[in-house]
């Protein structure tokens, strides 16, 4: 009785109340681009699986909470299987978790008594939900919460190919309630989607009140909406619903938005999005261009930058030496059988993951929280001279006390090229021209504008047809652009006595006349305005994958740098990413505002903490 009478005082006093509020994920009150969680300030990091963890039945997800604990990683995304599951192959992706073995895809929604829903087993009853379903994520969030680990809580995800939608619970043929036929790219909308907006809405409504108990978490409205053109109407519609259904909560949830890959500047935010996540934001622009939401910026997929570990290592500590207050990397090494993250993925996968590198990720993760972050900020004038031609340096900035910064290999992961020349026929005739791209591709000839595939896309091939004729020099421009995936970029043709190939350097012909080959002009960026490289190209036959179309510069770096910092004397500690050991120390006087500091030698990448004694 003596206990139950304390209990009603201390929700009278509010103390039950402030300490639900402590355990609730809230933007940081003293600096909103970051979090805080039980009482101390955050930061996100992490490298972990595909997303299905709850809708594969398969999935062992306490052993993977476990591993994700183990190895100092306290984040992970979810799916919730309501309208989206993928196929298997899908992107690629060897034993993804989001692609349930046959009747093993769990969806909020029951089952019926009906055979006959397309990835196996009967199909689903739009009108009930599955209570199994959500037993096993409220585990799921359980075990999350008793190891320190924030759950991404992505509500849709764009349908972006056929093979997606006919496996959704929402197709006409794998449910009961004779809903009507609907195009794939009417399903996310606010004026052709018809009965499934209300089902979208009571899905999220549901979800809200599923979770209302837990503070491990956040709400992403949907993945990658800007892929598929998502209307965003509809994105601040469905935001509106999940503010809406948590309006009277005592704690309500933080909502994110996924604004782009790489980077985009956001206008016209919703005043309920706190987080905006990108993907594949390297270098981390994003942070830069939208510093002054003053809000967490996030990058919550990596991938397609090839499977070795230095990409993603190199990513997650530019991106959160920029200011970025979150970064998942998407770790294939995560799968069904192998939820410790030892999965031997092939080569062909779209990104990495593996233990080594999430040991790179905890050294990361420890080397930010031995800095009071949250009073620091980027200070891109620090470095007044003596960082290396072919590498870029990034620092946080406690003014006057401390600094955490970080060195890697300058990199241009978004890049356009334009070749320009003349093109010269062995025959006269009809000839085909072919491109092969990934992504914008544009071919002029005899100054007409025969291919036009201006946009980001997959591996796709253009073709086009002109009449030329022998003898005749043909001023050429071939324009390109990358921006991530795999890049590629071909031009082939056939014609009179020519079958299909790569066009020969011998037919092609630099702007000067003399020689052969074309120009190529290379940009950064993908609007081909900022100069980068010029070379001559023999031919235009290039799977550059992941790479740079230039041979990365090697040797050693070292020599003298100068910070812009305030006289006294510092302790300057260097930290090697890869291994985690701390590789040299120095202690030095700053004088007159300059503060000189040997660099150690080093191959790749390198980090710095200084800290004013």
């Amino acid at each position: 009785m003596r206990l139950l009478f304390l209990l009603f005082a201390l929700a009278a006093s509010g103390w039950v109340s402030a300490a639900s509020a402590r355990e609730t994920l809230r933007l940081h009150p003293k600096n909103p681009r970051y979090f805080e969680w039980r009482g101390q300030p955050l930061f996100l990091l992490t490298s972990a699986e595909h997303y299905g963890a709850v809708l594969n039945a398969d999935f062992d997800y306490h052993r993977y909470l476990d591993t994700l604990a183990r190895e100092g990683m306290n984040h992970t995304r979810l799916f919730t299987g309501g309208m989206y599951v993928e196929p298997p192959g899908a992107f690629n992706i060897d034993r993804n978790t989001l692609a349930p073995g046959p009747g093993r895809f769990l969806s909020p929604y029951a089952r019926s008594d009906q055979p006959g829903y397309t990835g196996g087993g009967n199909k689903f009853d739009l009108d009930r939900w599955d209570d199994a379903y959500f037993a096993r994520l409220r585990d799921f969030m359980s075990h999350a919460a008793r190891r320190g680990i924030v759950v991404e809580v992505n509500l849709f995800c764009v349908l972006y190919e056929d093979p997606q939608w006919q496996l959704s619970p929402y197709h006409p043929r794998n449910h009961v309630n004779g809903l009507p036929e609907i195009q794939r790219e009417h399903v996310l909308t606010l004026d052709h989607s018809g009965p499934y907006l209300a089902l979208q809405e009571q899905l999220a409504r549901k979800f809200v009140q599923e979770l209302r108990d837990f503070g491990n978490l956040y709400f992403e409205i949907i993945n990658e909406p800007y892929v598929t053109a998502t209307p965003d109407d509809w994105q601040r519609h469905l935001t509106e619903v999940v503010a809406d259904a948590q309006r009277r909560h005592a704690h309500p949830k933080l909502i994110s938005w996924n604004i782009a890959n790489n980077t985009a500047v956001v206008s016209q935010p919703h005043p309920a999005v706190s987080i905006f996540n990108f993907h594949y934001a390297s270098p981390p622009e994003a942070v830069a261009q939208n510093w002054g939401l003053n809000r967490v910026i996030g990058d919550n997929e990596t991938g397609f930058r090839g499977t070795n570990n230095a990409f993603y290592r190199m990513e997650g500590w530019d991106f959160l030496l920029a200011g970025g207050g979150l970064f998942n990397n998407l770790d294939y090494s995560f799968a069904t059988g192998f939820e410790n993250g030892t999965f031997p993925y092939p080569a062909t996968q779209p990104g990495g993951g593996n233990p080594q590198l999430r040991r790179e990720f905890r050294t990361l993760g420890e080397f930010l929280r031995s800095f009071p972050f949250v009073r620091m900020r980027p200070e891109p004038g620090l470095f007044l001279k003596g960082v290396p031609s072919t590498h870029t340096a990034r620092a946080l900035v406690e003014p006057g006390r401390s600094v955490a910064a970080y060195f890697r290999p300058y990199l241009v992961t978004r890049f356009s090229t334009r070749w320009t020349g003349f093109l010269e026929v062995p025959a006269t005739g009809e000839y085909t021209f072919y491109t092969l791209s990934n992504d914008g591709v544009r071919l002029w000839l005899k100054d007409q504008n025969l291919i036009d595939h201006w946009n980001d896309h997959g591996a796709t091939e253009d073709t086009a047809r002109i009449h030329l004729e022998a003898g005749r020099r043909y001023p050429i421009r071939l324009e390109y652009f990358y921006n991530g995936g795999q890049s590629v970029m071909q031009l082939a043709w056939s014609g009179p006595g020519v079958g299909r190939q790569i066009i020969p350097a011998r037919a092609l012909h630099p702007p000067t006349g003399t020689g052969s080959g074309l120009r190529g002009e290379y940009f950064e960026g993908i609007d081909l305005k900022q100069p980068w490289r010029e070379r001559t190209d023999s031919q235009v036959d290039f799977t550059w994958g992941t790479a740079s179309p230039f041979e990365p510069p090697t040797g050693q770096n070292s020599g003298t740098l100068e910070l812009a910092l305030p006289t006294g004397t510092w302790q300057a500690d260097w930290l090697d990413p890869v291994s985690g050991r701390w590789v040299a120390r120095q202690t030095v006087t700053a004088r007159q505002g300059r503060l000189s500091l040997h660099l150690p030698e080093f191959t790749e990448d390198l980090a710095l903490r200084l800290k004013r004694r």
